[in-house]
């Protein structure tokens, strides 16, 4: 179970930095002069005013605004670090500090804005997006969830109508909405495509993680020991060129139906990253009804090579490029999902439609 003690440091020594914005008096209180205090205090009137946490202290990040009307007179009001036993729900992952906004209870006529720090590597080991970043709110014996109306890397803003014990956290997706698959090499510029062509045990690598939305997915290839430089565009694709097993399909004509989705650069120690946000699984399509093409689902992730110089080594023809970047102007395929030896459809069609012949998929 996750408890709010989870997010102290063994540390307490923590800086203040009051408010200026309407109030009648600001103080710290903790330790003596050089240390950090251990908590940020301000008195705030009518008028409204603020708590910013200073920046390198165990306090940056935290923003507390009180507007003009919140309160009916001068108030001390102060933030601390939160030790609270109270369970956080079962479905939600701390990703910050919890802190209790005091004095706790205290109703605001207007609703102060709060904002609070966050690790952002918290979130995306969990496959989540900063903007997805939401925050519990202690409600006497459990907590409520506040959404964020605002944002920015590592901090999440939100609303608040009453001082409490807060804390930032993501609801991790559930299993059933993650996918999992696997992108091949294309044999024949595989060598181009390697860190380590000589090395068979360090061949290229690429994972893909796509996470079911309510209003988009999200999709996340890691690649591995590419050689450090290159650069590639990510598409998702009608057709894949390899079979099941990641050898050359002899039947293949052409990708089909293609989206552009993505840049995608190999850095130091042979690692590529990117991240897409889009209706991905099971209803991407395009249509053009002025050419008479239907709507047509690609269900293929794949990406090639930005520069046709990168895989001339590799037999590629620099004068007769692809179209898949930008300028139209690319090498060949790098790598690409393969389908499912049963119902020949692409990783990111998981609701498969086998009453048909060829299958579809069903949205």
């Amino acid at each position: 179970m996750i408890r709010f003690n989870m997010f102290l440091t063994s540390s307490l020594v923590l800086t203040a930095a009051a408010l200026a914005v309407g109030c009648s008096s600001s103080s710290s209180s903790g330790s003596a002069a050089g240390n950090e205090a251990a908590e940020l205090s301000a008195t705030i009137g009518p008028q409204g005013g603020e708590i910013v946490g200073k920046e390198g202290t165990s306090f940056a990040g935290v923003h507390v605004v009180i507007p003009a009307g919140a309160l009916a007179s001068d108030t001390l009001l102060t933030v601390r670090p939160a030790t609270d036993d109270t369970k956080l729900p079962a479905t939600a992952l701390a990703c910050g500090p919890a802190f209790a906004l005091e004095p706790q209870g205290l109703a605001l006529a207007q609703p102060a804005t709060v904002t609070l720090p966050f690790d952002e590597t918290v979130v995306e080991d969990n496959n989540r997006f900063d903007d997805e970043v939401k925050v519990w709110a202690k409600d006497g014996d459990h907590f409520s969830q506040k959404k964020q109306i605002d944002g920015a890397p590592g901090t999440v803003t939100f609303e608040l109508s009453a001082l409490t014990s807060v804390a930032a956290g993501v609801n991790p997706p559930q299993p059933a909405d993650i996918v999992r698959f696997k992108l091949y090499p294309n044999p024949k510029f595989a060598k181009c495509l390697a860190a380590y062509p000589d090395d068979p045990s360090r061949a290229p690598s690429a994972d893909v993680i796509v996470v079911r939305g309510d209003l988009v997915d999200s999709l996340n290839l890691r690649a591995s020991n590419i050689k450090p430089g290159l650069k590639f565009d990510v598409f998702t694709v009608e057709h894949t060129s390899l079979k099941s097993d990641g050898t050359p399909d002899p039947a293949f004509t052409n990708f089909g139906m293609a989206w552009y989705q993505s840049d995608l650069d190999a850095r130091d120690g042979g690692h590529a990253r990117t991240n897409v946000r889009s209706v991905l699984l099971d209803q991407i399509f395009g249509f053009d009804p002025a050419a008479n093409l239907p709507p047509t689902g690609t269900f293929h992730v794949g990406f090639w090579f930005n520069d046709p110089n990168d895989a001339v080594a590799c037999g590629f023809n620099a004068a007769a490029p692809t179209p898949f970047n930008g300028d139209h102007k690319a090498g060949p395929l790098a790598m690409i999902s393969v389908a499912d030896a049963a119902t020949n459809l692409g990783p990111l069609c998981t609701n498969p439609d086998t009453s048909v012949t060829p299958a579809r998929c069903s949205p």
